[in-house]
């Protein structure tokens, strides 16, 4: 379903900073404009993809699927927000994993009854889940013992990872499937057959220049705004930020799911997952090293946690090849469960 309608918040929003309104208002509209930016750079990029071919345009939308959480990312650091940076990666994983694959697996489960995935790419994906979870719990662990090598540390593993990143492109292209999923372009469904390439290009700069602005503007307004709500900037940035970064993955698994697609469900979900740990998080550790940000790989115990705790029960659910409905909303409870304890968790 069209959320484009959600545009007029775009206005709205640049109108109220202007006018220097309640940073609530502000927050409020930059959250809701984020929503349609979200699903034009979507849609954009998979009509881009689908014209570009199978293996070119599987490794586009693949690569560009993470954009948005990117480019808010990259907005909060240079404005100095790295918890809440940390906090957004999070909230991005724990969405994909358990909040668009759970929603994924009950509007498949409702239509199909059961959905099944092919047994060695999961094999794979479920491998490469626990090797990104290993990435936050390394840098993690060092920082108990030796807090201020942390920096020298993520820097170096964001070269392991980004390496890591370019072997399964080249993998999954070239290795007979034997990477993690990339959808594959002649599965992305193009409703504008006749739109020019250039128009989606045009399409995807503009919206993702308008998502960098508003971006900005929600990260001003976010401290005032938690503060007079009594959210933490580690809650805001986790379920507020992560979770709408993510809807483009929502939008895409719920969409694949209800068309009997699995692969492409797991490509939009857990697949894009291991792109957000293997490119995003190391790209944002460079980002703040040449912003001057100390930004690093360093998450706190809970959401080391609830990172390592989701991918567990992701794989553990999807394990057996086959998932209904009934998994889904397991999924859904757990990411549920994980949102509460952010709520108490203090500054």
């Amino acid at each position: 379903m069209s959320r484009r309608w959600l545009l007029v918040a775009v206005p709205v929003a640049l109108g109220l900073a202007w006018r220097e309104a309640p940073p609530l208002a502000v927050f409020a509209a930059a959250l809701v404009s984020i929503v349609p930016l979200v699903q034009l750079i979507g849609d954009a990029t998979e009509r881009l993809a689908a014209r570009l071919g199978p293996t070119l345009g599987g490794l586009f939308n693949s690569t560009l699927n993470n954009l948005p959480e990117l480019i808010i990312g990259g907005v909060a650091l240079s404005n100095g927000l790295t918890s809440v940076v940390k906090a957004s990666l999070t909230g991005a994983i724990l969405a994909n994993l358990l909040l668009s694959l759970g929603v994924a697996l009950i509007a498949g489960g409702i239509r199909y009854g059961e959905q099944r995935f092919d047994p060695k790419r999961l094999a794979v994906n479920g491998s490469m889940l626990i090797i990104c979870a290993f990435c936050f719990i390394v840098p993690a662990m060092f920082n108990i013992g030796t807090p201020d090598g942390t920096r020298d540390l993520s820097f170096e593993m964001s070269f392991v990872l980004i390496g890591m990143y370019a072997a399964n492109v080249v993998v999954t292209l070239f290795g007979a499937g034997g990477g993690t999923n990339l959808p594959e372009a002649e599965g992305l469904e193009d409703d504008h057959p006749t739109e020019p390439i250039w128009w989606s290009l045009l399409v995807l700069v503009v919206a993702a220049a308008f998502l960098g602005v508003i971006t900005e503007l929600l990260s001003h307004a976010l401290e005032p705004t938690a503060a007079q709500l009594g959210l933490s900037k580690t809650f805001s940035g986790l379920v507020l930020l992560g979770g709408v970064g993510s809807l483009g993955e929502v939008l895409s698994g719920f969409h694949f799911a209800r068309r009997g697609k699995p692969s492409l469900v797991m490509a939009a979900t857990v697949g894009s997952t291991i792109q957000l740990v293997l490119l995003v998080a190391p790209l944002l550790v460079f980002a703040g090293y040449v912003m001057g940000q100390p930004m690093d790989l360093a998450f706190t115990a809970f959401e080391v946690v609830a990172i390592v705790l989701a991918t567990i029960i992701t794989r553990e659910l999807i394990a057996d090849g086959k998932a209904n409905w009934f998994e889904g909303v397991l999924l859904l409870g757990v990411y549920l469960i994980l949102a509460i304890g952010f709520y108490h968790l203090p500054e």
